[in-house]
Formats: structure tokens, C-alpha cells, sequence
């Protein structure tokens, strides 16, 4: 589409500088998910080996071992099919976004009733509404990027459900931690 309103030395640089892009948000997504998973281990949600292994700071206190655990994998997924990292990104997402709808139903009982932060425009008609679209998006997709998604989230839960939860007092301690502010100069 460049080329055509230009020529090709345009539409060659359009594609270069959106090819960098890409690159730099993968880059964004592996750090992102490397301090995620930091954090996951900080807040102590694996066993103890392995929250010692995650959670290590490098020399100028970026979580190297996590960024690896991120980094590697995602190299590797360089050479699956990309219908299928396609399929199965977009179930996941779609997946996220329906469990968020579902969620936000009960959130508006008990305590968060009256609260002004939780007050949403013709509730419950958009949770609803997601729920119902979303849902109908998902029987739309291949059973096999289902399966594959499905088969993630149960073994996370399987995971949370037979190490996290009875672990609830000792594992996944979520910790906000406090800013070091430096102190104000003469």
C-alpha cells in the first residue's frame, strides 16, 4: 500500500521501521513477563529452590534468571506454526477477558457494593454482554487451540490447587513493596 502512493525505497522503510517495532515489543513482552515472573517468586509462589533461582538480581539489580525463563521458551517458540501461536494466543486473551466478565459480577456485592471505584454505567449490561460475545468467539475457534489452552489452565489450577492453596499461610504472599525515595538534598 506504501509503494503504491510512493515507490519502493518508501514502502522498504515502512517495512524495516514496522519490523522494529515488532522487535522492540517482543523486547517490552520479555521484560515485562520476566518481572512478572520475578515478582511470582518474590511473593513466594513457587517452591522455595525455586524462588531463590527466579528471584536473583543481576549486577544492576535486573531479575536475570527470569528474564532467561522468559526469554528461552519465547525463542523457542519462534519455530512453532504461527496459525498456531495465533490460535492459541487469541483463545488465551479471549479466555482472560470472559474470566475478567465473570468476575466482575460477584465483585459488586459485599463491600465493593457502594464504592464509587466500582460503579460502572448501565451495570450489569457490559460484563454481560462480554460474557455473551466472548463465549460465542470461543466456539468459533479450532478445538485443538481449545484443547492446547485449556489444558495450560488446568494445570495451573491443578497447581494452585494442590501446592498454592494448601500452602496459603507459607506460599503466594503477595508483598506491595515500598519505594526507596532518596532523601532531598541540602
Amino acid at each position: 500500500m506504501v509503494t503504491a502512493w510512493s515507490n519502493s525505497a518508501v514502502g522498504t522503510f515502512v517495512s524495516l521501521c514496522v519490523a522494529l517495532a515488532i522487535v522492540n515489543a517482543g523486547i517490552v513482552m520479555v521484560i515485562q513477563n520476566s518481572r512478572v515472573l520475578f515478582a511470582s517468586a518474590r511473593d513466594k509462589a513457587w517452591p522455595a529452590p525455586v524462588n531463590g533461582l527466579l528471584g536473583r538480581l543481576g549486577r544492576f539489580g535486573s531479575p536475570w534468571v527470569a528474564t532467561l525463563a522468559v526469554g528461552v521458551p519465547g525463542a523457542a517458540l519462534c519455530y512453532v506454526d504461527l496459525d498456531t501461536l495465533y490460535g492459541v494466543t487469541g483463545v488465551s486473551v479471549t479466555a482472560m477477558y470472559l474470566l475478567v466478565a465473570v468476575a466482575a459480577l460477584p465483585s459488586r456485592r459485599g463491600a465493593h457494593r457502594h464504592a464509587h471505584a466500582w460503579r460502572m454505567p448501565l451495570w450489569p449490561v457490559v460484563p454481560v454482554l462480554l460474557i455473551a460475545v466472548l463465549a460465542y468467539v470461543l466456539t468459533q475457534q479450532e478445538a485443538s487451540h481449545l484443547l492446547l489452552t485449556g489444558s495450560i489452565a488446568a494445570v495451573a489450577t491443578l497447581y494452585w490447587a494442590l501446592y498454592l492453596r494448601p500452602r496459603r499461610d507459607t506460599r503466594w504472599l503477595v508483598t506491595v513493596p515500598q519505594d526507596v525515595r532518596e532523601p532531598a538534598g541540602p
